[in-house]
């Protein structure tokens, strides 16, 4: 058959059903007449040539699910009427549609929510371009990062396995904008910040090493989107305006993008500092102070094809290096790498450990839907037996009613499935803007994304098999 004839074909049969079921009727009319007619001229009453006629024809049900069988298109179209036939059904049964929906719901919900926190948290905690080299870099005796800023200044410039290496500090300080001072927290970070993060301005410009000349040399800031919006009603004006940091006269150079929080997960600043100024910000000056170690994190991303071991080997050589040159007597200088995203292990292991109890709990609740649900599906089952062999009495073939079951399970795991990730969402984009310390800048940014979507869609997909399955 031309591919032309049939795509004309398709379309007729998809848009036209009725009119060729019409024509179907008509037409097995025509050819039960022709039988009884035959019949009666081979000498039968008409009585008997009527019923020989039928049961030479057969089931008229029977045949025109035959003939619709092998139309082109009409797959599409049962499939249409099945899952007309399976709301109906559902309709019948509210009392059983609904705990089946809020069963799924909890349960789909709950996965989705933990899922969501998890891919947040530990799977996607950074937005940023290449995040899976980027490391921070901690001390191997103990759970911190802080360096001293000489010591941050000898890694970065001694070290070969770094595409460059940036540090920041968090910190507080006044903020006078000529209306409404305020306490606002900061990030103090290196010149090169923005440039090893990959970071660039959604408007006016960020800071570079090129800005520093020293202790206090460079009084620029860089406001953080959020800020912005929310203190500058997005004048698109503000770079160039000189503000008063603990009354000291900063200019703000840039507005950071609007994906951009920085690097600790919860921790959302104001806006951004050199950390050269930290005399200005914090009130002493410990740039050449080697002795104190207040340097929050120093991290960079790892040149391609160095692995972390080889990073670490570096690493320790600037430490023996280090402890040969200035010697102190408060740590060893030994090194290991961590992801910054969540404060190395200082906060990554137990927030590791507590997810994956949240996740075992999760998939609990999704083994007691199942086992709940299965014995819902059993009792329904029998109430519906004998609808069942009514069907295949009157011809529907096997593979019909089990179709039509199928359907019916699709759809009550998709109406499940979107009530419970329409509940998860909510519930995840209240956890995103919740504050729980109304002093600190802490937030949970768990905004629901495309994987969430999709393994909410895999478990309503992976929860109608098993429903399917015992429908049977």
């Amino acid at each position: 058959m031309p591919l032309l004839t049939k795509a004309r074909s398709f379309f007729r049969n998809l848009f036209f059903f009725d009119r060729r079921d019409s024509d179907l009727d008509q037409e097995l009319r025509s050819h039960l007449e022709m039988l009884i007619e035959e019949n009666i001229r081979a000498g039968m009453p008409p009585a008997q040539a009527q019923r020989a006629a039928r049961i030479e024809l057969g089931g008229s049900e029977q045949v025109k699910e035959h003939v619709r069988e092998v139309r082109l298109g009409n797959w599409l179209h049962s499939v249409a009427s099945d899952c007309r036939y399976g709301l109906r059904q559902l309709r019948k049964n509210p009392g059983f549609t609904a705990v089946a929906v809020v069963t799924l719901a909890v349960a789909i919900g709950a996965n989705a929510v933990v899922f969501g926190v998890l891919n947040a948290l530990i799977l996607h905690p950074l937005n940023l371009s290449d995040a899976e080299s980027l490391y921070g870099i901690q001390h191997g005796n103990e759970a911190s990062s802080y360096q001293s800023y000489p010591d941050y200044l000898d890694l970065r410039d001694r070290n070969h396995t770094f595409n460059g290496l940036t540090a920041y500090n968090a910190g507080q300080a006044g903020l006078d904008t000529g209306e409404n001072p305020s306490r606002v927290w900061l990030y103090e970070v290196s010149g090169n910040y923005f440039d090893v993060l990959g970071i660039h301005p959604y408007l006016g410009r960020v800071f570079h090493d090129s800005d520093e000349h020293g202790a206090n040399s460079a009084p620029y800031i860089v406001l953080s989107y959020a800020y912005w919006h929310t203190h500058f009603q997005d004048d698109r004006g503000v770079a160039g305006r000189t503000v008063q940091l603990n009354k000291h006269p900063f200019t703000i150079v840039g507005v950071a993008p609007p994906e951009f929080h920085g690097i600790l997960v919860f921790f959302n600043p104001d806006f951004f500092v050199p950390i050269v100024n930290q005399e200005q910000v914090d009130g002493e000056n410990l740039l050449s102070t080697r002795g104190k170690r207040w340097v929050f994190m120093t991290m960079g991303h790892l040149k391609v094809g160095v692995t972390p071991a080889q990073a670490v080997a570096d690493l320790n050589s600037i430490g023996s290096y280090l402890e040969k040159t200035h010697p102190r007597d408060d740590d060893q200088r030994s090194f290991t790498l961590a992801r910054p995203g969540l404060y190395g292990d200082y906060l990554g292991k137990p927030m590791r450990a507590f997810m994956t109890g949240l996740m075992m709990l999760a998939a609990l609740i999704l083994l007691a839907a199942c086992a709940n649900l299965g014995s819902l599906f059993a009792a329904r089952a029998a109430d519906r037996s004998r609808e069942v062999a009514l069907r295949l009495a009157l011809g529907a073939s096997r593979a019909r009613v089990l179709r039509q079951l199928f359907t019916e399970a699709l759809l009550l795991s998709l109406v499940g499935g979107a009530v419970g990730l329409s509940g998860s969402v909510v519930l995840l984009r209240a956890l995103s803007v919740w504050q729980p310390f109304s002093k600190w800048p802490v937030h949970v940014p768990v905004n629901p994304d495309a994987n969430v979507y999709a393994v909410a869609l895999l478990l309503t997909l992976s929860e109608w098999n098993p429903l399917s399955g015992r429908r049977q």
